[in-house]
């Protein structure tokens, strides 16, 4: 589908009554700081592949959930890789679930509490963790974490199953940043995803969320 179709759908779509509500995608602020790439492109090729009616689906079946924040900013606590593939494919708007309202927080109270809730994951693609004033604006100053996208891989091939604990992969991304090294994941991508697999199943990894593997 064609930029311009994906703007024609934009304008035409409403939030259906009782539903999430159709919000513009610049008006959300992530949580975290990194994304898969090699994921977030895998989306957008997706989505620029369906029709306009398979877009509406998607985009109402997986609304994006957010928190309300100071100043009735929405802070979006999941779905930031589908965030970013409808940026890139051009929407510019998707469907939100407000899941909670901390709106009459003070910006410190407001982190405190997001931290202590866990939704939030200030960390950078080198795994160390950032100030809050350092959290991207907005969805289009995601950056990459190529461990999140080896990640990524290897719960698509099966290394572990998908988990509703916030911020899973990013305990496995971490997993893997301590056991292969980044030269490796730059340069030898396929031995990266080899070695990732063989540690997925591992003693080491019984504790990850997930964990489906036998021990190696």
């Amino acid at each position: 589908m064609s930029a311009a179709a994906l703007g024609r759908f934009n304008k035409g779509s409403k939030a259906p009554a009782g539903k999430p509500l159709l919000v513009a995608l610049d008006s959300l602020h992530p949580t975290q700081v990194t994304v898969g790439m090699r994921a977030v492109k895998h989306m957008r090729l997706r989505l620029e592949s369906l029709g306009e009616k398979a877009v509406r689906k998607i985009l109402t079946r997986r609304p994006i959930p957010a928190v309300k924040g100071p100043g009735g900013a929405l802070f979006i606590i999941d779905h930031h890789h589908l965030g970013l593939a409808l940026w890139h494919a051009e929407i510019d708007s998707a469907f939100a679930s407000i899941v909670d309202d901390k709106s009459n927080l003070a910006a410190s109270a407001f982190w405190r509490r997001m931290e202590s809730d866990g939704r939030l994951h200030p960390f950078d693609e080198d795994g160390y963790r950032v100030p809050m004033g350092s959290l991207p604006i907005g969805l289009h100053e995601l950056r990459h974490d190529p461990y999140r996208d080896l990640a990524w891989e290897v719960r698509k091939a099966g290394g572990f199953k998908k988990s509703r604990i916030p911020y899973a992969e990013f305990r496995w991304a971490n997993f893997f940043r301590e056991h292969i090294a980044a030269s490796t994941v730059r340069r030898n991508p396929d031995a990266a995803f080899e070695r990732a697999i063989r540690l997925s199943q591992s003693r080491s990894a019984v504790t990850l969320p997930g964990y489906i593997g036998e021990f190696g």
